[in-house]
């Protein structure tokens, strides 16, 4: 089991069963009893309301304060959620603007000093534009959810990802390819990244990926400024701020 899974599954089983022990713990999470005691201090150091029972093999329960207000997220989810608000407030929500941005602070602030070093580079690497034009919100659809899953991955480890690529003529071909970056101009999403088959970089949009693949044990270093320059020229729109 994933960590995270185990997170999660630690907490349901501290609010379903309060008072039980960390032997009983272990076994129910098929783990040792050390690994219990360091996943209580994990959960402890994220502001979960743990208690303890005093004397040899007393239970551990959480707080009642706990409750729906406390969410366990994996860095993935975290970073889905963080960016979203980002793009929500550059986007210009007309309504909810201040709750979205009260809403982003307070999550942030939620997370260990590490986790928001891992997670906050990434904001350089989203780019927000203009709406996209008619003939290209007619166009656009759906990306493949598959195909979206493998070069978020990519993105995220900068990783290459080779994949088919249908052009607007419906010619086909398949490229090798570093997402150094993204780009949206609502609705349309897009790729900036160095296209190993022209050996220079390249614009891609999303729905039209096909059969992606994460290529492992492949790494570069992320460029997103250099890459969104050299393709949208010196004037494309600054990156997100912070989160």
């Amino acid at each position: 089991m994933h960590r995270i899974e185990r997170l999660d599954l630690l907490t349901r089983v501290l609010r379903d069963r309060p008072g039980i022990t960390v032997a009983d713990l272990a076994r129910a999470l098929d783990v040792s009893v050390r690994s219990v005691f360091r996943d209580l201090d994990h959960l402890r150091e994220r502001g979960y309301p743990i208690e303890a029972d005093r004397g040899r093999g007393g239970g551990v329960r959480l707080h009642a304060s706990w409750g729906l207000g406390k969410v366990l997220l994996s860095s993935e989810e975290a970073l889905c959620t963080l960016l979203s608000l980002a793009i929500s407030e550059k986007l210009g929500f007309p309504m909810f603007s201040t709750e979205v941005s009260r809403a982003r602070k307070k999550i942030v602030d939620a997370f260990p000093t590490s986790e928001r070093k891992t997670i906050a580079p990434l904001r350089q690497r989203i780019f927000v534009g203009r709406p996209a034009s008619a003939t290209v919100r007619d166009t656009y659809s759906t990306p493949e959810s598959t195909v979206m899953r493998h070069l978020q991955i990519a993105f995220v480890r900068e990783a290459t990802v080779q994949a088919d690529y249908v052009k607007e003529t419906g010619e086909s071909s398949h490229r090798r390819v570093e997402p150094h970056a993204l780009l949206i101009t609502w609705p349309a999403w897009y790729l900036l990244a160095y296209d190993h088959l022209r050996g220079e970089p390249r614009t891609f949009r999303f729905d039209r990926f096909r059969n992606a693949q994460v290529e492992e044990g492949t790494t570069f270093r992320a460029r997103p400024r250099e890459i969104a320059t050299a393709i949208l020229g010196p004037h494309c729109e600054v990156p997100l701020n912070q989160i």
